[in-house]
């Protein structure tokens, strides 16, 4: 099936038990989701959940550099483009935040295999994934800003379980974490050598899975981190974001944020890791940065459910009335990497534009069902 952008396996594991493989197959594009292929994997998931030979799910992206890169951005900036307003690009938010919910609250382990880069809708995947496993390849990224979107798929309801002032640093700067930043960060729960691929695939085949999903978690476990494996891992490059903590936590601990603005950008540091962060946060959209500053506000007091409910309203009204098609036709469809934003610094967004954003889009939210 080479033409298809999932390919599905069965892997026909010890007395009869399965495991479901789901390969996002569009390695021309990172492997980034369309509409088609957030539909098949939701009613992948319904058919194997009520399959009781079918004892977990495992996850990958096609190709050596991606395990998913986002969304279908070309399909949304049309959309936005659209005479008829951006409908599909509403439904496209609804239906991967649904698919990202059912993730979240399958009854069977969800598995993710991040094998190079992972960023907006990929990022989605593994939140919502029960099992994460980085390579050495492993790209992790929020970098919403830059497009005039904000990191969505639900990270609102992680910010606050990250290291102190790491969540907002990495949103307002986009900057990249490794395996071993993604470990010390509790992002990931096992690490594997690219090489090991194929090997661990087949050694997932010599297990016999059982029906209970807290004991499949542990022989998933008690796999990745065997010696054969976890000897290699030892040869990662080292966390970054561990190195750095505290200059960032230094950085980032106000009350307001202009005031982390500011920090960020008068950082004295030379360092590469910090002048890429500073970039990013200077050419990103200023109003992005204040609903970057939102999720962090919300983070603590929000459910699950709520999360993809207020992040499907700062969604749909990003795709109404904010930077989000400006930021796409700058970086992917002219390529002039010069957008036009709707407010020239952070310091100029006014309050009235904020609220224009966070008023309820329609009379019910669609996700209101969940």
């Amino acid at each position: 099936m080479p033409n298809e952008e999932l390919l599905v396996e069965i892997l026909e594991c010890q007395h009869d038990t399965k495991v479901g493989h789901i390969t996002l197959n569009s390695p021309e594009t990172l492997n980034s989701l369309t509409m088609n292929m957030v539909n098949k994997i939701s009613n992948l998931l319904d058919d194997w959940e009520v399959d009781p030979q079918i004892k977990m799910v495992l996850l990958s992206g096609a190709g050596e550099k991606a395990f998913c890169a986002g969304g279908d951005i070309r399909a949304l900036y049309e959309s936005m483009c659209s005479p008829e307003g951006p409908v599909f690009a509403e439904s496209f938010f609804e239906s991967e935040y649904r698919l990202d919910y059912k993730l979240h609250n399958f009854s069977k382990p969800i598995v993710s295999l991040l094998d190079g880069i992972v960023m907006g809708g990929g990022a989605g995947l593994m939140f919502s994934s029960s099992y994460k496993i980085a390579t050495e390849r492993t790209k992790f990224a929020m970098p919403e800003i830059g497009v005039g979107l904000f990191p969505d798929v639900g990270f609102t309801s992680l910010i606050k379980d990250l290291p102190e002032g790491l969540g907002i640093y990495i949103m307002l700067t986009a900057t990249q974490l490794n395996s071993a930043d993604m470990s010390f960060c509790n992002l990931i729960d096992g690490s594997l050598s690219s090489k090991d691929i194929d090997n661990f695939l087949l050694d997932i085949q010599d297990i016999t899975w059982q029906d209970e999903a807290d004991k499949n978690l542990i022989l998933l476990d008690s796999l990745i981190k065997n010696n054969q494996y976890s000897e290699k891992v030892a040869n990662f490059s080292a966390s970054k974001v561990k190195e750095e903590l505290k200059t960032i936590q230094s950085m980032t601990r106000e009350d307001n944020l202009l005031d982390v603005f500011e920090n960020i950008m008068n950082n004295a540091s030379a360092d590469e890791w910090y002048e890429k962060g500073k970039e990013s946060l200077k050419r990103g959209s200023p109003m992005s940065a204040h609903l970057i500053w939102l999720q962090c506000l919300n983070s603590p007091n929000l459910s699950l459910k709520e999360v993809f409910q207020f992040e499907l309203n700062l969604a749909t009204q990003v795709t109404r009335i904010g930077d989000f098609k400006e930021g796409i036709r700058a970086l992917i469809i002219d390529k002039d990497n010069k957008p036009k934003w709707k407010y020239g610094s952070i310091s100029k967004v006014s309050k009235e534009w904020i609220d224009k954003h966070t008023e309820l889009a329609w009379r019910q939210n669609p996700l209101e069902d969940l």
